[in-house]
C-alpha cells in the first residue's frame, strides 16, 4: 500500500517550540559563520555549532508537523535572518561613541557580511530546505513510512548538496561592492567540507532523532 504524505499531527505548542529553536539557531549560526575553525582535517565556519539544532528541528517538523509547516518555518527563518542582517548593517552605519568598548572597525570586522554573501547564504539555506523537505516526504511515501534513518539522512544529503551548490555558484559568480571576488578556492573548499561535516553530525544524531520522534509519538497518542 502506498503511504500517504505526512500531515500535521504534533501539538501546536510543540511545533511552535521547534520553530522558535530553529529560528534562533539559524540566526545565531549565521552570525557565528564569520569565524572559521578546524575539525580534524576540515576547515569549517562555526555555523556547524548551530547545525545540530537546525537538523533536529527540521526533521521533527518534517516528521510530525508535515511539509506545509516545515515550509512555513523555513520562510519565517529566511525572514528572520534577513532582518538580522539588515539590523547589523544599520548598526554599522551608526557612529560609535568615543568611549565605546568596541570600536567601529572591530565591530565591522566581526559582524559585517558582504551583500553577495548574505544573498548566497540565504539562497542556499532556502533552496536546501526546499530540497530537504521534498526529499523527506518523498522518501516517506516510497518507504511506506518505515526507515526514519533513511529519510533523515537522505533528505539532509539532498539539502546539503543543493545548499553547497547554490553557495558555490554565488562564490564563483558574484563580486562584492569593491569588485573583489566573494570567495577563493579556499572558500569553496570550506563550503564542501562543511557539508561533509554536517552530514557526519546528522549520522551521529540519528539516535536523538529516533528518541525525540518516539517521545512526540507518545505525546500525540495520549
Amino acid at each position: 500500500m502506498v503511504q500517504a504524505p505526512l500531515t500535521a499531527k504534533a501539538p501546536t505548542a510543540f511545533v511552535l517550540a521547534l520553530a522558535m529553536f530553529h529560528v534562533a539557531a539559524l540566526v545565531s549560526g549565521h552570525v557565528l559563520g564569520n569565524k572559521t575553525s578546524g575539525i580534524g582535517p576540515f576547515i569549517v565556519t562555526l555555523t556547524v555549532l548551530s547545525f545540530p539544532v537546525t537538523f533536529l528541528t527540521t526533521d521533527l517538523l518534517n516528521e510530525h508537523g508535515g511539509s506545509a509547516v516545515a515550509r512555513r518555518v523555513t520562510a519565517l527563518s529566511v525572514a528572520c535572518v534577513g532582518l538580522a542582517f539588515a539590523m547589523i548593517e544599520l548598526a554599522r552605519l551608526l557612529p560609535a561613541a568615543a568611549d565605546s568598548h568596541l570600536p567601529k572597525d572591530a565591530f565591522d570586522h566581526v559582524l559585517a557580511v558582504p551583500p553577495a554573501q548574505a544573498v548566497a547564504l540565504l539562497s542556499g539555506y532556502a533552496l536546501g530546505q526546499v530540497a530537504d523537505i521534498w526529499a523527506f516526504h518523498r522518501l516517506h511515501v516510497l518507504t511506506a513510512g518505515r526507515h526514519l534513518w533513511l529519510r533523515a539522512l537522505g533528505s539532509t544529503s539532498a539539502g546539503e548538496l543543493i545548499d553547497s551548490v547554490v553557495v558555490s555558484v554565488f562564490q564563483i559568480g558574484l563580486t562584492d561592492a569593491s569588485a573583489q571576488a566573494v570567495a577563493t578556492t579556499d572558500g569553496l573548499d570550506t563550503t564542501w567540507s562543511q557539508a561533509g561535516v554536517r552530514l557526519g553530525i546528522a549520522i551521529v544524531l540519528l539516535p536523538v532523532v529516533y528518541a525525540a520522534s518516539a517521545l512526540v509519538e507518545r505525546r500525540v497518542d495520549r
